[in-house]
C-alpha cells in the first residue's frame, strides 16, 4: 500500500480547491450574464409601455368620382337688339357756357344757380384796376379834340391851313380810337347774358383767378328742351347716325320713343377746348317723337339707343359660344354624340347672340 506524504496531500488538496473555484467562477459568470439579459429585456418592455400606443390607419375606401355634369342650352327663336344704354340729361336746346376772353381775378358774381336772367344783364365782373379812370381821361381828351375840331372847321382857309386841318383831324381820330379801345376792354371784363333764361350753374367764386376762355357759368333757355347723352368711346359713336331710334324712360317703367337729332363734340366749345387735356366727349342730342310730352329741366333719364334689332332671331346663349383663332363654334349634343359646329353670328346681346348660320331652333348646345 502506497502512502502519500504530507506535502503531496497538501498539493493535491490545493489543486482540488482550485479546480472547484474555477468551476464556481464559470457558473457565476454564466449566471451574471443571464441576469443582465433578463434585466435588459425587462427595461425594454417597461420603456415600450411608456410610449403611446400606435394606431394603424385603416385603408381608406376609394370612392368613385362623380359623373361630369353637362350644362346644356336649347337654341330658341326670340327678339334681340344691339343697344347702347346710357344716362341722359334733360337740357335746353338753347344753352351757353359763358367765359371771359382774358385771364384776371373774378371781382363780382351777381347771380346764383336757378336764377332767372334777361338778355344783356351783367352776370359777373373781373377786376379792372384803373381801367375806368383811364377811360374817363380818354373821354375827356376826346371831348377836347372835338371842340378843337369845331374851331378848326370854322377857321379853315382863314387862320387854319390845310396841314393844320389834317393834323386836327388825325388827333380827333386818335382820341376816338383810345376811347373805343378802353371801352371794349371794360366791356370784356363784364359777363353779360346773350339771351333770357335761367342760370344752370356757376363754376367760379369771387376772388378766384379765372383763366381766359375758362367756363365761369352756364345759362339756358328752358322754353325748348332736349335730352343730351355724353359718350366717350368712339367705337360706340361710330355706330350712330341721325334719326336712329331711341327709347327714353320717364320713370316707373314708362318708356317713350325718340330719335337722334344731332351728334356733336365738346371740342366745338371754346371753353372746353382750351381747358381740357383729354379727348372731348361726343354729345348725342335726342328729341322725343311726341312734342306734347313734358320733360323736367335739368333732370336725369335713362336712355336706350337702338342700333339694330331683330324680332325673330335664332338665339344661342353667350355661355355656349367658343372661339379660337377667329373661329366661332359651339358643341352640339345629339344623343350621346358631341360634335363641334361652326357658326356665323349677327347681333350680339348681353346674354344671347343671334346665329345666322350653323344652328336651327331646337338644337341642344353644351355650355363652356
Amino acid at each position: 500500500m502506497n502512502r502519500i506524504g504530507p506535502r503531496a496531500q497538501v498539493l493535491g488538496l490545493r489543486a482540488a480547491v482550485l479546480a472547484m473555484g474555477k468551476g464556481h467562477l464559470a457558473w457565476y459568470r454564466r449566471g451574471f450574464f443571464i441576469a443582465a439579459v433578463l434585466i435588459g429585456l425587462l427595461l425594454m418592455g417597461s420603456g415600450c409601455a411608456l410610449l403611446p400606443e400606435e394606431k394603424v390607419d385603416e385603408v381608406p375606401v376609394l370612392l368613385r368620382p362623380p359623373e361630369t355634369r353637362l350644362v346644356t342650352y336649347e337654341v330658341i327663336v326670340g327678339p334681340i337688339a344691339d343697344q347702347i344704354r346710357a344716362l341722359g340729361r334733360v337740357a335746353a336746346v338753347k344753352e351757353a357756357q359763358l367765359y371771359f376772353p382774358r385771364t384776371e381775378r373774378l371781382k363780382h358774381v351777381h347771380v346764383a344757380p336757378g336764377e332767372t336772367i334777361t338778355e344783356g344783364q351783367c352776370l359777373a365782373e373781373l377786376e379792372t384796376g384803373d381801367l375806368r379812370y383811364r377811360l374817363q381821361r380818354a373821354q375827356l381828351a376826346l371831348a377836347q379834340e372835338e371842340l378843337r375840331w369845331k374851331r378848326v372847321e370854322n377857321l379853315v382857309g382863314i387862320e387854319i391851313n390845310e396841314i393844320d386841318y389834317g393834323i386836327a383831324q388825325l388827333e380827333l381820330k386818335k382820341a376816338q380810337l383810345e376811347v373805343d379801345h378802353l371801352t371794349r376792354q371794360l366791356e370784356a371784363s363784364m359777363l353779360r347774358a346773350p339771351f333770357s333764361g335761367v342760370v344752370v350753374s356757376v363754376d367760379r367764386r369771387e376772388r378766384e383767378l379765372v383763366e381766359g376762355y375758362e367756363t365761369v357759368m352756364t345759362i339756358a333757355d328752358p322754353s325748348e328742351l332736349e335730352i343730351q347723352v355724353e359718350l366717350s368711346y368712339t367705337s360706340d359713336v361710330s355706330k350712330l347716325v341721325r334719326g336712329q331710334k331711341v327709347l327714353v324712360n320717364l320713370g316707373r317703367e314708362e318708356w317713350v320713343t325718340g330719335h337722334i337729332y344731332q351728334i356733336s363734340t365738346r371740342q366745338d366749345d371754346p371753353s372746353y377746348a382750351r381747358t381740357s387735356y383729354q379727348s372731348a366727349p361726343f354729345v348725342i342730342k335726342i328729341r322725343l317723337d311726341d312734342p306734347r310730352i313734358t320733360l323736367d329741366f335739368d333732370s336725369l333719364v335713362r336712355v336706350v339707343i337702338v342700333i339694330e334689332e331683330e324680332p325673330e332671331a335664332i338665339l344661342v346663349p353667350n355661355a355656349a359660344i367658343r372661339s379660337y383663332m377667329g373661329r366661332k363654334y359651339v358643341r352640339v349634343l345629339e344623343g350621346d354624340v358631341r360634335k363641334e359646329v361652326d357658326i356665323v353670328t349677327g347681333i350680339e346681346g348681353e346674354t344671347e347672340t343671334q346665329v345666322l348660320k350653323g344652328l336651327k331652333p331646337g338644337d341642344i348646345v353644351i355650355g363652356k
